[in-house]
């Protein structure tokens, strides 16, 4: 949830900046920056993991999937919030 609320606050800040210099492209920049490197991280965090031969139960590689899911759950999470502000402004501002 905090990941949520982070990427909330970064879309807000790129809102509010864009309202108080009159630029709504800013929206485009701040939010697409922040959602575009939240979505790569997300991908890298689910690709990498330990080295496979230093895993020897299956225990193990079920809790660093699980870690590595969570991972990339959290970057998506935080991404969101920035789509939805790229969105909002693409059809409703501009």
């Amino acid at each position: 949830m905090k990941y949520f609320l982070t990427g909330t606050v970064i879309a807000l800040i790129g809102v509010l900046m864009a309202y108080l210099m009159n630029d709504w492209s800013l929206v485009y920049i701040i939010s697409g920056i922040v959602a575009g490197v939240a979505l790569i991280w997300g991908v890298l965090a689910l690709g990498t993991g330990k080295n496979k031969s230093t895993r020897t139960t299956s225990s193990e590689k079920r809790r660093e999937k699980q870690q590595r899911v969570t991972k990339m759950r959290n970057w998506v999470l935080l991404a969101v919030p920035n789509i939805i502000a790229v969105i909002v402004n693409l059809f409703v501002i501009s």
